[in-house]
């Protein structure tokens, strides 16, 4: 006898509801997405919420990298590289995934400062060039 494809929704959620940003979505709703994390960003920065904050601009900077709005995507790049707690609580290999994205992004922009300071902190293991803003 096999069991009926339900879920208890009580206990845990669906799986396709575990993990909202894992799931895809359609071009049409970029603006929504767009306006729900900017808006969920004042929110969380109100109170306090830094992580929060973090993800949410990390998720907006992807999005504007998907609509190719790269300047709209370096600057919310750089707001989550550069004084982030992922710097200050030492979790290197997801600012080195974020470095790249940063560079990347930058060269297309034509940021040649922005990439030179990633690749020199790529290349240093260095920290301290985003956080004095000089190379």
């Amino acid at each position: 006898m096999s069991l009926p494809p339900l879920y208890d929704t009580f206990l845990i959620r669906e799986p396709l509801r575990d993990d909202p940003f894992a799931v895809t979505h359609n071009p049409s709703d970029i603006p929504t997405l767009i306006e729900v994390y900017s808006k969920s960003i004042t929110h969380f920065t109100e109170r306090n919420r830094e992580r929060a904050v973090e993800r949410l601009q990390y998720e907006l900077a992807l999005l504007y990298i998907r609509e190719q709005k790269w300047k709209k995507a370096l600057r919310f790049l750089l707001a989550v590289y550069e004084g982030s707690s992922w710097r200050r609580e030492g979790w290197w290999n997801l600012l080195g995934l974020l470095r790249e994205q940063v560079r990347d992004v930058a060269r297309v922009c034509g940021h040649a400062d922005v990439v030179l300071r990633a690749e020199w902190e790529g290349l240093c293991d260095c920290e301290c060039v985003f956080e004095t803003g000089r190379v």
